[in-house]
Formats: C-alpha cells, structure tokens, sequence
C-alpha cells in the first residue's frame, strides 16, 4: 500500500507540482482513504520526502552500475546517458522551485547529493580518464566538475534548453559528446568515436 501511495503521488507531484497537489488529491488518486496514507506518512512533508530519497537512491544506483559496468572512463561516461533521464524529465519545471520555497528541509537533501555525490563521481571520474591518458592531463577538475553537474542539470530539464526541443536521453547524448571531445586526448577522440558508434547502432537495432 506504501508503494502505491509513492507512485501516486509522484504521478501527480511530477504533472502538476507540489503546491497545487493536496492530501486529498493522492487520497482520490490512489482509490484510498487520507487515514490509510497517514497511516504511512504523518503528513505531506514526509511523502515527498520519501519521494525525493527515492528519486536520488535511483540514480546513485545507475550511477555506481555505470561505473562497475564500463571498460574506462569515457565509456563511464556515455554510459551514464543510458539512465532514463526522459522519466525524470516530464517533471514539472515548478516541482524544484516549490521544493526549494516550500520544503527547504526536504530540498537539502538534493543540495547534499550533488556535493556528496555528483560531484565527487565527476572528479573521480576525470581523474580515472587522466590517468588512463584518455583525458588530457592539464584540466581545472573542480571547474570541469561543475561544467558536467550543468549539463546533467539541463537534461533533466530540457525546457531549459532553448535552441531546440529534444528529448532528455538524446539531449545528455549531445551534451556528453560535446563534453568529451572538449577534455579528451587524442587516444580518447577514438575512444568517444567507437563508443558513440556502437550506442548509436545499439539504438538503432532496438
């Protein structure tokens, strides 16, 4: 039953925001009573932070799948554009603005994640690349770190994005290569090359 409120109520968090989604709303949505969800969470606050903690554990996972599964750091890399971004981004452009205003305790938790988490993935990644030569040696890490958050940050909003529409999964693709090709080696330009060549026969074949 927990499971089921969650996924409800993200349904309508995600469609249409937090402010404007009430108790009674996920209740009628769920086909349930508001005393069978408090029975669960003790108010709206708790609820959506599940919802969040749920989201970043998701992506935490991908992540740390990303990195048992790749050959090196730039194969990492496009690997990460696998993760189902197009899912996270039918969200609501005003679900994180409401999150920041209205549950300041819950959006730390996101605060948090890119520091501990994001960036330190980032870092270690460029690293890995450095010292597989497939990155070049002279990067500003901190800065190149904030430059790639930027980027993962626009393709879970797409709306952002201005000059064209494109899905969530093509456009951190886009992003990705772009990335790459700004920091790799000569040995990394191939590298991205027959990567992005074999995921693009992997679309394709799908």
């Amino acid at each position: 039953m927990e499971e089921l409120i969650v996924k409800k109520a993200k349904d309508l968090f995600f469609s249409y925001g937090l402010k404007g989604v009430s108790m009674d709303d996920i209740a009628k949505h769920a086909g349930v009573s508001k005393k069978t969800i408090y029975k669960s969470f003790e108010d709206k606050n708790q609820l959506v932070q599940r919802l969040v903690s749920d989201l970043l554990r998701c992506y935490e996972q991908a992540i740390e799948q990303c990195k048992t599964e790749a050959n090196d750091a730039i194969d990492e890399v496009i690997l990460f554009t696998q993760i189902p971004f197009n899912t996270v981004a039918v969200i609501n452009a005003c679900f994180f603005y409401e999150l920041e205003k209205f549950f300041p305790s819950v959006y730390e938790l996101i605060v948090e994640y890119r520091q501990k988490v994001l960036i330190p993935t980032v870092i270690a990644n460029l690293k890995k690349g450095i010292d597989e030569a497939v990155y070049r040696p002279n990067l500003d890490l901190p800065f190149i770190a904030d430059v790639r958050i930027q980027q993962v940050l626009t393709a879970l909003n797409p709306k952002t994005f201005t000059s064209r529409q494109q899905q969530g999964n093509t456009l951190i693709l886009q992003l990705s290569e772009l990335y790459l090709h700004a920091i790799a080696t000569e040995k990394g330009k191939k590298l991205i090359n027959k990567y992005l060549n074999v995921n693009n026969e992997n679309q394709f074949s799908n």
